[in-house]
């Protein structure tokens, strides 16, 4: 039988306002996932001041730890997303443009079971099965990289990382609003953003435990800034999760100005789960 060792999980906010990246921790039905909320276009805030981002991780992260007995993992995830969609509606949100609506990633595993797994993923969360022999599979496709990439290869080749009066280049905003525009669109990607069309672009399967050593989910903000991403798996596996996001994080506060490491926020949201097995 396959036991679950120690579970390792930590959550720090970046440079916005609120941390809008969840845990999901339900124990008893042996479901843990990770939850990467995002505002639209449009900025909203509640009476509690929360950012649309926040609220929708939060709506995913309650979805889930109110369903954890669903059939399966897609169940919770399209609830969660017919929640997400309500909501928005009630505060006018226009449903029908993906790039004004709420949304949020999410990587989630439930064991069944002594030696299977059920695993969900949208958006750019990630999750990594590694093998006593240290080798790493990343469980889904992240759809979401090679966007940003572009857009941020272009920011920096034609505009130098320009911040004019403090905000982005207006064509690098309009790229930015494009990728999300192609939520649970084809050729773009899975995300929880309220739109029915998520249940084509699920990822979602099963997988054996037998062989390995860890399971690792993590949200974008996790995501190695250069290097392997194999061995930054790793690192974690060895270092542990604590330590390594301590580590990137003190990494950004020394690259302020974003120069070493190109990227459009001084330091995102950071969520993970580090779950280790014995047997």
């Amino acid at each position: 039988m396959k036991r679950i060792g120690k579970i390792e999980s930590c959550t720090r906010k970046g440079s916005g306002d609120w941390n809008e990246d969840g845990l999901i921790l339900h124990p008893p039905a042996r479901l843990f996932g990770v939850v990467d909320g995002a505002t639209g276009m449009d900025p909203v805030r509640d009476p509690l001041g929360r950012s649309a981002g926040r609220i929708a991780m939060e709506t995913v992260v309650s979805a889930f730890l109110e369903g954890g007995d669903a059939p399966s993992l897609r169940t919770l995830t399209l609830e969660a997303n017919r929640k997400l969609r309500t909501l928005m509606q009630k505060y006018g949100v226009d449903v029908s443009d993906p790039s004004r609506c709420w949304s949020a990633a999410h990587a989630v595993v439930r064991f069944r079971g002594d030696w299977e797994l059920e695993w969900v993923q949208s958006g750019d969360c990630k999750i990594y099965a590694v093998s006593r022999e240290g080798d790493v599979r990343a469980l889904a496709e992240d759809r979401v990289k090679p966007l940003d990439d572009r857009v941020l290869s272009r920011w920096v080749e034609e505009f130098g990382q320009s911040r004019p009066g403090g905000f982005l280049p207006e064509p690098i905003r309009e790229d930015l609003r494009k990728n999300r525009a192609r939520g649970n669109r084809p050729g773009g990607y899975p995300v929880i953003n309220g739109d029915p069309a998520l249940k084509e672009h699920l990822q979602s399967g099963t997988l054996s435990l037998k062989g390995l050593s860890f399971l690792l989910l993590v949200t974008d903000g996790m995501d190695p800034r250069q290097g392997d991403e194999a061995a930054w798996v790793r690192r974690i596996g060895r270092e542990g999760l604590g330590t390594t996001m301590e580590s990137l994080c003190r990494e950004e506060r020394e690259d302020e100005a974003c120069t070493r490491v190109p990227r459009f926020k001084v330091s995102d949201d950071k969520t993970g789960l580090l779950i280790r097995f014995h047997g």
